[in-house]
């Protein structure tokens, strides 16, 4: 008896050790254009988001959340790499990983868990869409749908009228348009839909090679806000609200050097036309299209064996301006633009429906990943922070500011109640959320404030370069010519 008693005791000691072993896997959730305007960080009391909220309430928000840049393709390679744009010198969508020596050589995060032994497979969005090919040509992905050289499914192009959808065609560029599918289009039918499949039957076939790292992208909200009437549904039209932070002149203390900030003046020619609620419609509607695909994917993994040791990331690659200083695009450095949405459910680390409200960075998911899965970093390339210090305590110190940059040398600094925004040509702007959520009041050259800027500038990288020297050592490298 007491030789048995031994045997079970080892057998179980083997058991709980394997299980101690056994590295977590990862659900990597990527959003397009998504803003402040989901149930958890209660941008629009308007939106309807319930799949996301609900997977907020199983583990943490962070609701001071922002991008590393409020464009998508320095922002994706941000996250991906783990380094900053102002490191990089990948500011602009045009600048592909490949081209530029710094991120080509970096260790990109589905690299990363390739190399640890993970099975990486993907869909979707993850990297910058239309670049996928240029960019990344599969680097560290296992299987990748619909290729290795292709994230995005063929486009569905039935719609219930001619484009453009929207109907007008003057003024904007052609990607600006919105309106619902033919009747007979399903989910399954768009590319979003086809992501959420894919990785719902990825998930649910029990045949996953574990660990594994698996990457959903979904496009939508990003223009052209096209879904299924069903969403358009949510929304009667008579009782959509324009946006609560927009106010008229808004800009009249605003600095010029915030206009040459890939300047987006579509809030007037979608107001001249009439087609402020529309457009406002669209994108609450392709929202909480993109929830229920999230809703998809999560429900699948909740139903799957893997679901007691998965670690779930869901972010949004920057936020989304619909009219607030005259703003139809992301591209500025003010809040509505670079807050973003990110959930964390990570087992056995994360509490449920915990929150934290101090500013970090999209810069910190890949660092965090890495302490979370027990790997080790690549040597001295992440520049974000791990966040699990925050999942164990959200008010640890450590995290008083995160940076956000846009273009050479223009840069946004938040705090827990500040934004200040410095641009290139020395022009500032500085917003108490405290007092002014919506950014309205420049404080900059208020004299009180004096000392916390002066604190906040020292957040800034190029604040101890000399002018000029991060562009002369960081011009992206030029495009390879053809043989």
């Amino acid at each position: 008896m007491k030789r048995l008693f031994i045997i079970l005791f080892v057998l179980s000691s083997v058991q709980t050790l394997g299980q101690e072993d056994k590295k977590p896997n990862v659900l990597f959730i990527a959003i397009d254009d998504l803003n402040d305007w989901t149930g958890m960080l209660k941008g629009n009391p308007q939106a309807k988001t319930p799949h996301m909220d609900q997977l907020a309430s199983q583990g943490m928000v962070f609701t001071n959340a922002h991008c590393a840049a409020p464009a998508c393709g320095p922002s994706r390679s941000a996250i991906m790499s783990g380094i900053r744009p102002a490191t990089s010198g990948n500011y602009v969508n045009k600048n592909s990983i490949t081209r530029n020596p710094i991120l080509n050589n970096s260790v990109l995060l589905p690299e990363f868990f390739q190399q640890n032994g993970y099975y990486v497979a993907g869909s979707g969005k993850l990297f910058h869409g239309a670049h996928f090919n240029e960019e990344v040509q599969g680097r560290g992905f296992d299987d990748y749908a619909p290729s290795k050289t292709q994230d995005l499914f063929p486009f569905i192009d039935r719609f219930s009228s001619p484009r453009p959808l929207k109907g007008f065609t003057k003024g904007l560029p052609r990607y600006h348009d919105w309106g619902p599918y033919a009747p007979d289009v399903k989910l399954d039918d768009i590319n979003d839909g086809k992501t959420a499949k894919w990785a719902q039957e990825q998930l649910l076939s029990g045949e996953l090679k574990e660990p594994f790292f698996l990457g959903a992208g979904i496009f939508q909200p990003h223009l052209p806000n096209y879904a299924l009437q069903e969403y358009f549904d949510l929304f009667p039209l008579d009782e959509i609200a324009l946006p609560e932070g927009y106010l008229e002149n808004d800009l009249d203390d605003v600095p010029e050097a915030s206009s040459k900030q890939a300047h987006i003046a579509g809030a007037k020619t979608i107001r001249d036309a009439g087609q402020w609620k529309p457009a406002i419609r669209a994108y609450l509607a392709a929202s909480a299209m993109t929830d229920d695909l999230i809703g998809q994917i999560v429900g699948a993994l909740e139903k799957s064996k893997y679901a007691d040791n998965t670690i779930i990331v869901l972010w949004s690659d920057h936020g989304f301006q619909l009219g607030e200083k005259e703003r139809w695009e992301k591209f500025s450095l003010w809040e509505r633009a670079t807050r973003v949405n990110m959930i964390w459910v990570a087992p056995g680390i994360t509490k449920a429906g915990t929150s934290s409200a101090k500013p970090v960075n999209l810069l910190d998911i890949y660092p965090t990943l890495v302490s979370l899965t027990g790997t080790t970093p690549p040597e001295n390339q992440l520049e974000g922070k791990d966040l699990t210090v925050l999942m164990k305590n959200p008010a640890a110190k450590g995290f008083e500011t995160t940076l956000t940059t846009f273009g050479f040398k223009n840069y946004a600094v938040r705090s827990e109640r500040y934004r200040y925004i410095v641009y290139a040509d020395g022009s500032e702007e500085f917003y108490d959320h405290q007092n002014d959520k919506w950014e309205w009041e420049n404080l900059a050259n208020t004299p009180e404030y004096a000392d916390i800027k002066e604190k906040l500038r020292q957040e800034i990288p190029a604040y101890h370069e000399p002018m000029g020297a991060l562009q002369e050592k960081f011009e992206p490298s030029p495009k390879p010519s053809k043989k």
